[in-house]
């Protein structure tokens, strides 16, 4: 079946398969979007990937189409994981590709050093490692109590994207979905975000990590990615230009060129 939607505890998910039929057991690419964004942000990436990786795409805990699936105890860096491998498991996969962008990425690093044995590599995206050291998020709740979700999403864009990074209509879609999340599972994963810090865990994840980064995220400096890439043992860097935090949309082909590059190069 080239594709399938399933319910897996709460959490909604997509299984795109539409590899070349010549190509036998294809590798699974997992992918974790961040706050405020949805599963289909990587549909720029599938054209360059989906012929030969198989491709589960799912909205996290909280959000999307799995903003029911948010309940007491869910917002917990240990359960975000846990989600992934539950996921991993109902498809029946020993290992897998993980690419997550922002909370997704650091989430990512987490499920690399709590469950070692299930990852195949690391793609990261505008991702932190330590949440001390992202900047721009304190004023998120008050905006999000004050003004609502639309307001919290307008000053999101600017912080996403360059005014001419992407098409008015891009534009458009993605501050709509952006409003469309639950106030509290942004905040929720924020605190999770900001709360987290693995630096001194890194050294121990062994596997070839991807590091995708724009020059202008307001919210993780290109010093804290440089930072995660010399603590990271197997990891390489790669900084785009004219990119904010969005970098995933915003360059979503670029990024997929260079992600399919780096699994042929390790696998």
């Amino acid at each position: 079946m080239p594709f399938l939607e399933k319910t897996i505890d709460g959490l909604h998910v997509e299984l795109l398969d539409i590899t070349h039929p010549w190509i036998q057991s294809p590798q699974t690419l997992i992918f974790h979007h961040g706050v405020g964004a949805n599963p289909d942000i990587w549909s720029k990436w599938l054209p360059d990937l989906a012929p030969d990786y198989r491709i589960i795409r799912f909205d996290m805990r909280g959000f999307g189409q799995s903003a029911g699936g948010a309940r007491p105890g869910c917002w917990t860096m240990p359960q975000l994981a846990r989600d992934v491998i539950s996921i991993a498991d109902e498809f029946g996969l020993e290992k897998l590709h993980f690419v997550g962008e922002s909370i997704g990425g650091t989430i990512g690093l987490f499920l690399a050093l709590a469950h070692p044995e299930r990852v195949h590599s690391l793609t990261l995206s505008n991702a932190a490692y330590r949440g001390g050291a992202i900047q721009n998020v304190s004023a998120w709740h008050q905006v999000l109590s004050e003004q609502g979700t639309l307001a919290w999403s307008q000053d999101m864009m600017r912080a996403r994207f360059y005014e001419d990074g992407i098409s008015e209509a891009e534009w458009r879609w993605f501050e709509t979905q952006q409003a469309s999340h639950p106030v509290d599972s942004i905040v929720q994963a924020r605190n999770i975000l900001v709360d987290s810090d693995l630096g001194r865990d890194l050294p121990a994840i062994k596997v070839p990590v991807l590091l995708l980064h724009g020059d202008s995220s307001p919210f993780v400096p290109v010093e804290q990615m440089v930072e995660m890439s010399r603590l990271l043992p197997n990891s390489e860097l790669n900084i785009f230009g004219h990119a904010r935090h969005g970098l995933p949309f915003s360059h979503g082909k670029p990024c997929a060129e260079r992600l399919r590059e780096f699994l042929q190069r390790h696998f």
